[in-house]
């Protein structure tokens, strides 16, 4: 059996996970059955670790660590490396001799190593670090010809070519670059050239010849453009009229049907000036004339009267020949095909978004030199590009040396979960509120999903919204209270939440899922509940009690006399009477609760108090006993993976919550040693001890008592007491 075959696994909970500490380890993930992985799948925002390393990681780019992601970085990362021990030592510095040159990636970035050492003037060190190659890949980013096909305006020292490429990014948008500007590529370049040279085009079929003062598609001459305007702002509503004109002319009712009808009026608040306007501009232009004529007075729409007169001296008169005063059906026909071949140059307008740069400029940059310039630039960013791809090789070779097997630890296998020293890679920090420290936090993404999967995990789970200290986004993340008890957790119970780069921050419980913490808390809850029935029932009594004394006061007005009427000489012995009453009835409350007593005292004086104890004892282990089992059940059946699940993991092992690991996730920090004023846990030792000599003291008088109670041997009388009494009896 070869070395990477002899897998060893380890017992985390009740699950095996395999132990994965050196580069010859990862081997075994490479043929280990993915069923047999800790998890298959996982969100890359639920993992704390270099995001660059992450998105290397998903090679898909859904957001998400398969099985397949992790195998394909195992086998790149063990064939780009000739000596695998930094793999096992998670170094960020690479030793250039330990890069596998026969590998078709490894001259690349073996190439690259030098480069960069060369620049730093650091070629004898041998070894590059992850810092440095970070360096020179910023630097090489920020150039502004660094990525394939992309050059920003800062490219070339050239004023007019750097204008030229500032508005193809203002036209087409242009694309990202590394820096995250926004930069030109030969897309962006030829979408420019043809927008410009199509709007061009478009323009100059309008153009008036020299010694013409009109054409079929400016009919007006310069005045054209302004006019076909005012003629577009008012066409609809034209058309509208004359087409309620013809229905008119057809049947005089369809005018009662035309505008707004009584049920829509009477929902209209005609004291707000906007909804007026509002139902003026929805409103005909004017009443529908069966003769099919438009006149301009006062019976026009007030909200198009201003338009309309504008209409009529800038579109009307000019092409009618006359200051018109009405506009007929026919008319309104002539003025459009006046205006047809206009709107029909109009409606075949091309390369619109180059318009705002004016016809002069774009002419201007049609010239070849322009647009040569920026096709020279392109070509010398391929060269820096293909050095920047090795350069990013490189940084992933690093990347993965250092990060692979800490990922593999918290994917195929998780053995940081189970040790409280260190810290798991989905872990997002701390919650401290309560007086507790909640270790355990995973980040949840869509609280719903969330909870409808954690409540299958039987822990107390409760969800907090953390808002970061700096600016940035809230979030919220999900702790389980694993020891302890609920103590004053409750929903808007605000604590602080410190995350694993050490950054405090506000925290606030938005959503608590109970269910059983501790063997204590079990055990004492029945206690609880019969002391909160106890306390409801007094409260109650007392209630019905006070409102029984209200109603009795509240009687004694009305059986008082007026002031005029004589005063009967039994009315005076009134108050008398109601003081008797009321002594009279709290000695009867008395005498009962007196008798009551008694009878219980004199119930018990007849039983043995060996009897008492033992009946207590019973009855407490009656209520103790099935409590503590079906806590055991489910305490035992506590399960972290639901947590991760709930956050979109993909989990196949159930990991069970341990002992160790409930102390570890909920703690309760100790004062600092030699503190003053402070009790110390002493007196805790003592009372336990106390019930032990209590318990030991019982024993022994209830082995006392049996001794005393056991029949003794009758004397030797010759006389058979056994057979004579049954002889008696019979």
């Amino acid at each position: 059996m070869s070395k990477a075959q002899r897998k060893t696994f380890k017992r985390y909970g009740r699950s095996y996970h395999l132990c994965i500490e050196t580069a010859d380890d990862l081997e075994n993930v490479l043929d280990l059955d993915e069923a047999l992985w800790v998890a298959t799948n996982a969100p890359t925002k639920t993992i704390n670790c270099d995001q660059t390393f992450l998105s290397l990681l998903d090679h898909d780019k859904n957001g998400r660590i398969t099985c397949r992601d992790m195998k394909e970085a195992i086998r790149w990362l063990l064939a780009a490396l000739a000596d695998h021990n930094a793999i096992t030592n998670k170094s960020t510095t690479l030793q250039l001799a330990a890069i596998n040159t026969d590998f078709y990636e490894g001259q690349k970035i073996h190439g690259a190593a030098e480069k960069i050492l060369a620049r730093l003037s650091q070629s004898n060190t041998g070894q590059v670090t992850l810092e440095q190659v970070r360096k020179i890949k910023t630097e090489v980013e920020s150039v502004p010809v660094s990525e394939a096909g992309v050059v920003l305006p800062q490219a070339t020292e050239d004023s007019r070519i750097q204008q030229f490429l500032s508005d193809i990014i203002a036209v087409t948008g242009g694309t990202p670059h590394p820096s995250g500007a926004k930069g030109v590529a030969s897309a962006q370049l030829d979408q420019f050239l043809a927008d410009a040279s199509a709007y061009i085009n478009w323009y100059e079929q309008a153009a008036i010849p020299p010694g013409t003062e009109k054409t079929d598609i400016m009919p007006l001459g310069k005045e054209t453009a302004p006019a076909y305007a005012i003629l577009e702002s008012v066409r609809h509503k034209i058309d509208q009229y004359f087409a309620q004109c013809e229905a008119a002319a057809l049947d005089e009712q369809f005018v009662q049907r035309m505008g707004w009808t009584e049920s829509e009026l009477q929902n209209i608040d005609f004291d707000d000036p906007e909804v007026i306007e509002e139902v003026l501009q929805k409103a005909p232009l004017a009443k529908a004339d069966k003769r099919r004529l438009l006149t301009f007075d006062d019976q026009v729409n007030p909200y198009y009267v201003e338009n309309l007169e504008t209409f009529r001296q800038t579109v009307a008169s000019p092409v009618l020949g006359n200051c018109a005063e009405t506009l007929s059906a026919v008319q309104w026909t002539e003025i459009r095909a006046f205006f047809a071949a206009h709107h029909d140059w109009v409606q075949r307008k091309a390369g619109s978004a180059a318009q705002p740069l004016g016809i002069e400029k774009l002419k201007t940059y049609l010239d070849h030199q322009f647009a040569q310039a920026v096709r020279n630039l392109i070509a010398e960013s391929d060269k820096t590009a293909f050095v920047l791809d090795n350069i990013r090789s490189l940084e992933r070779l690093i990347l993965y040396q250092a990060h692979i097997i800490d990922l593999a630890n918290n994917f195929v296998s998780a053995p940081h979960l189970y040790d409280p020293n260190s810290r798991a890679m989905f872990e997002m920090g701390t919650l401290i509120m309560d007086g507790r420290k909640f270790n355990l936090a995973v980040r949840v993404e869509d609280r719903s999903q969330h909870i409808a999967v954690a409540q299958t995990s039987s822990m107390f789970v409760i969800y907090a919204e953390v808002t970061p200290a700096q600016p940035g986004q809230a979030y919220e993340v999900a702790a389980p209270v694993t020891s302890g008890g609920k103590g004053n957790l409750c929903t808007g119970k605000r604590g602080i939440f410190c995350d694993i780069q050490g950054n405090e921050c506000d925290a606030k419980i938005v959503h608590i899922i109970e269910n059983p913490i501790s063997y204590r808390e079990a055990l004492v809850s029945p206690f609880k509940r019969v002391g909160k029935l106890l306390t409801g029932k007094i409260e109650s009594i007392t209630a019905s009690a006070e409102q029984t004394l209200d109603a009795q006061v509240s009687t004694i007005p009305s059986q008082i006399p007026p002031v005029s009427a004589p005063v009967p000489q039994p009315q005076a012995q009134s108050p008398r009477i109601f003081t008797g009453g009321l002594l009279m009835g709290g000695g009867v409350a008395v005498a009962a609760l007196g008798s009551a007593g008694a009878y219980i005292t004199k119930t018990l004086a007849g039983v043995p108090k060996l009897n008492i104890f033992l009946g207590i004892l019973a009855a407490v282990l009656l209520v103790l006993l099935p409590i503590s089992i079906v806590a055991f059940l489910k305490l035992r059946r506590r399960d972290l993976s639901a947590i991760l699940e709930g956050s979109g993991w993909g989990i196949n092992s159930r990991m069970r919550l341990t002992f160790k690991q409930g102390r570890s996730f909920t703690q309760k920090p100790k004062y600092p040693q030699g503190s003053k004023g402070v009790r110390s846990g002493v007196w805790r030792l003592i009372l336990f001890v106390l019930l032990i000599i209590a318990l030991l003291i019982c024993g022994h008088y209830l082995h006392k008592h049996l001794a005393d109670t056991t029949p003794q041997s009758a004397p030797s009388t010759g006389i058979n007491i056994t057979a004579s009494s049954t002889s008696t009896s019979c």
